[in-house]
This record gives C-alpha cells, structure tokens and sequence, in this order.
C-alpha cells in the first residue's frame, strides 16, 4: 500500500502545521473528525448523515476527498446489522477485540488493561489544551477515537492562526505515531465488512 507521509511526521501531522492558508490544518482537522467520530460511535442512522457530510472547503490534498467520500458512502450502503456487529467484533473488549482502540493496551505487557499510563498521559494533553473528553467518566482518553478528536481539535485552532504547533507535534510522537499506524494496519487486516476496511486504509493513509 502506498504510504500517505508527505514527511516524517505522517499526512495529517504535516498538513495539521502547514500554512493555514494553504487549508492544510483544516483538511487535518476534518479528517481526524471523521476518523475519530467512526471509531467512537457506534454504527446509526446519526452517525451515516454525520460522516457523509461534506468539506467545505474541499479536501483537496493528496486525493482526501475521494478517500474520505468512499468510507462514508461504504459506510451507508452497509448492511446495518453485519455494520453493527462488525464494528463490535472489532473494538469492543480490551482482551477479545482484535484492533483494540486503546493506547494502553497496545503497550502493556501481560493480560491487556485499561487506564494505565498512556491514559494518564492523554489526560495531560487534553489537560494541556485546556480541554476535556467527552467521554470521560466512560471511555479511558487514549482511546483512539479521542486521541484524533484532540488532534482535530488543535488543528481547528491552527487553522485559525493559533500557535499550537508544539503540542500537535507532541501528541503525535507520544499517542500517534507511537501505535496508530500498527492499529490500521490490524484494522484494514481484520475488517470483514468492506466500510470498515475502507476506514482501517484511511487511518493508516494519514498516520504512516
């Protein structure tokens, strides 16, 4: 497969901290969204018209729109109750799933488990940002789904001129870098239903 890097760091970092007028931040933050919502919903009716909305501007880098278009109308044109227990099968349970959405339990040795140090370290950089998930009180904060909603969120302010160049690339080295690309892969392998295995192609397109 054809690695999405455009430099070290891996797409979507290096559209995340490019120019904001060139739209590189934005493009990083809408694709991280779309990835991040996927992986933290399960499969409904909101979440289909959720991921079939559109970029506005659109995502002109590296063939994103069209990448991004076929996730989403893979993902509507799913039969809903394979969709369902495909996306359960695969991410729900820290020791059966196959691609576990949760940092610590890539990184763990023994019996995998949950809220150990990598959720303490999202839990700084959300803290970092002067924000909180979403999820908190339920879903440990590194799991996947969280991690690329942070990221879209700092490439949100980026794209709005803040500075926060230093702590998306932090985020990334620390929580994207580190495991994301090994947990695509798992995803595009394992995938039995074609939407998910289109999704597993994006994530790892843009974190390699």
């Amino acid at each position: 497969m054809t690695s999405g890097a455009s430099g070290p760091g891996g797409l979507l970092l290096s559209l995340a901290v490019a120019e904001p007028a060139r739209g590189g931040p934005r493009t990083a933050a809408f694709v991280s969204g779309f990835l991040s919502r996927l992986l933290l919903d399960p499969p409904s009716e909101a979440l289909h018209a959720l991921l079939g909305r559109r970029a506005d501007p659109p995502l002109v880098h590296d063939g994103l729109d069209a990448r991004v278009g076929a996730v989403a109308r893979l993902y509507r044109e799913a039969d809903p109750v394979e969709l369902a227990k495909e996306w359960t099968r695969l991410f729900v349970g820290p020791r059966a799933a196959p691609c576990r959405p949760w940092h610590d339990t890539w990184e763990c040795e023994g019996p995998p488990r949950l809220r150990g140090p990598q959720h303490a370290s999202m839990l700084g950089y959300w803290s970092r940002a002067g924000l909180e998930p979403v999820h908190v009180e339920t879903e440990p904060a590194d799991h996947a789904g969280l991690i690329l909603a942070l990221f879209s969120a700092l490439a949100t302010r980026a794209a709005e001129g803040d500075d926060v160049k230093g702590l998306l690339e932090d985020l990334w080295t620390a929580h994207i870098a580190s495991w994301l690309p090994r947990f695509a892969a798992t995803l595009e392998a394992e995938a039995k239903v074609p939407a998910l295995k289109a999704a597993g192609e994006l994530l790892l397109f843009t974190v390699s």
